[in-house]
């Protein structure tokens, strides 16, 4: 399986049919971003075994909120984190956790943006 291919295979993973139509989204509307995120981003990063994709949940969730990512980024990754299991008390405390590193605003406006994201999850579950 080549890397592209792999790649749509992980967002699949985690995201499903939501998860394929963002990134179906990005490839129409640049997809020289879409290759580099299919082919790096899931079909090269995601291929390695040494952590299982909760924990590369966790670092995911890590970087957005310390990064201060206000916009798509943390709501798909917030979706996705719920996806390959993840708890909402995990990703509460994923939030309280980076509070200490990042400073109360960006863990507040993670939090704003993960219970939004936790409304919606639990009406489509």
């Amino acid at each position: 399986m080549d890397k592209r291919e792999f790649g749509w295979k992980k967002i699949e993973e985690l995201a499903g049919q939501q998860g394929i139509d963002s990134m179906k989204a990005v490839e129409a509307f640049s997809p020289r971003l879409a290759k580099l995120a299919l082919e790096f981003g899931y079909g090269d990063v995601y291929a390695d075994d040494n952590l299982d994709l909760r924990q590369r949940a966790l670092v995911t969730l890590s970087s957005l909120i310390t990064q201060g990512d206000s916009g798509r980024g943390l709501t798909y990754h917030f979706r996705a984190a719920m996806n390959v299991g993840l708890s909402k008390e995990q990703i509460f405390e994923v939030i309280n956790h980076c509070s200490a590193y990042a400073g109360f605003p960006k863990a507040i406006n993670a939090l704003h943006i993960f219970k939004d994201v936790l409304s919606q999850y639990e009406l489509d579950s």
